[in-house]
C-alpha cells in the first residue's frame, strides 16, 4: 500500500517497487532460515554434549584387571552385608543394610513406594555398585565376578522394559547372542507371549517400533519376562513386571513361570495381594530397613501393617 501510493505520487517506479519486494522476500527468507539453523544448532549441541557424556563415560570393566567367570547356582543364597547406597543428591537410600534370601525360593520383596526395593534389586543384579558393604552370591563375592558374565545369570526384568526397533527375533538375538529359535519359543509359550505373537501377520519377524511402541504395555512386559527367561537365569528379578497384565492374564503367566523356575530363585517386587501369596517367602523393607521376613502363613499370623499387603 505504502509503495503504491510512491508509485503513484512518482517518488518510486514500478521497478524499483518490485526489486524492494523481491528483495524484501529474500530478507525474510534468509531471517526465517537463520532463525531455524539457531533452533537446529541448539539441538546439536545438546545431542553432541550427551553422545561425549555417553562416550567419555569411564567403562565399568577394566580391561587390565579382568575379573574370573563363574558358574552361580540357581540355589545360591544372596546375602547383602551392611551395604549403603545412595543416589546423587538423596540422603542414604539403604545404610548398613543386611537381608539374606535363601537360594531355590520364590521371594516377594514388599513395601512402600520409595522403600528401597527396586534399588535393592539392581544392587543385586549388578546394576549399580554399592557403596559401601558386600553382596554374596553363594560363595562368591559380586564385586569379584567379572559383570557381565554375572548379569547373564542374574537377570532383571523392569516395569517397562526396552526393546529395539528391529524384529522380535532379532530383540532376543542382541539381548542373548547365539540363542536358538527355539528357546525363544519356548520362552514365549511360559511368558505367554508366544499367543499374541501368533496373531501378529508377521509372527516372530515382526517388527517391534522403538521402545515396543506398537505392542501393548502387556504384551511387552510378557515379552520382557520371556526375553530374560530365555537362557534359565540362575536367579531371575521382576521388578513390577507383570503390573500392565490383568488379573487373569498375570495369574496364568506367573503360575507358569514359577512352575518352570522351581528350585531356582525367583525374586519378585509387587504390591498386589494375589501375586505376592505365590511367594514361598516375603521379605517386607520399610524406609530402607529391613523390617519383616518369613512365610506367608507366619506373616499372616502375626498383626501388623504388613497384612496390608497381603490381604486383598
Amino acid at each position: 500500500w505504502f509503495g503504491s501510493n510512491l508509485v503513484i505520487a512518482e517518488q518510486l517506479s514500478i521497478g524499483q517497487l518490485l526489486a524492494f519486494i523481491t528483495m524484501n522476500q529474500y530478507v525474510s527468507t534468509l531471517v526465517t532460515t537463520l532463525v531455524g539453523l539457531m533452533d537446529e544448532l541448539t539441538r546439536v549441541q545438546t545431542a553432541t554434549k550427551r553422545l561425549s557424556e555417553v562416550i567419555d563415560y569411564p567403562p565399568e570393566v577394566d580391561k587390565n584387571h579382568q575379573k574370573p567367570d563363574a558358574k552361580i547356582s540357581p540355589k545360591a543364597d544372596i546375602i547383602c552385608s551392611n551395604i549403603s547406597f545412595h543416589y546423587a543428591g538423596r540422603i542414604d537410600l539403604l545404610e548398613n543394610f543386611s537381608v539374606k534370601f535363601t537360594g531355590g525360593k520364590s521371594i516377594a520383596l514388599i513395601g512402600e513406594s520409595g522403600c528401597g526395593k527396586s534399588t535393592l534389586a539392581k544392587l543385586i543384579a549388578g546394576l549399580y555398585p554399592v557403596q559401601s558393604g558386600n553382596i554374596q552370591v553363594g560363595i562368591y563375592n559380586l564385586q569379584d565376578l567379572d559383570i557381565d558374565s554375572f548379569r547373564k545369570q542374574v537377570v532383571l526384568v523392569p516395569q517397562d522394559a526396552h526393546f529395539w526397533s528391529r524384529s522380535i527375533i532379532e530383540n532376543f538375538q542382541l539381548a542373548v547372542p547365539g540363542v536358538t529359535f527355539e528357546q525363544i519359543v519356548k520362552a514365549c509359550q511360559i511368558s505367554g507371549a508366544n499367543e499374541f505373537i501368533s496373531r501378529l501377520p508377521d509372527k516372530y519377524q515382526t517388527v517391534l517400533g522403538e521402545f515396543g511402541a506398537n505392542i501393548s504395555g502387556g504384551q511387552r512386559q510378557r515379552l520382557a519376562i520371556a526375553r530374560a527367561m530365555v537362557n534359565d537365569p540362575a536367579v531371575l528379578i521382576l521388578d513390577e513386571s507383570t503390573s500392565g497384565l490383568d488379573p487373569v492374564s498375570e495369574a496364568e503367566v506367573l503360575e507358569n513361570l514359577l512352575l518352570h523356575r522351581r528350585g531356582k530363585t525367583t525374586i519378585f517386587i509387587s504390591h498386589r495381594p494375589k501375586v505376592i501369596s505365590r511367594a514361598e517367602w516375603i521379605v517386607l523393607l520399610n524406609n530402607g530397613k529391613l523390617e519383616l521376613q518369613g512365610s506367608t502363613a507366619s506373616l499372616r499370623a502375626k498383626h501388623g501393617n504388613h497384612l496390608d499387603f497381603l490381604n486383598p
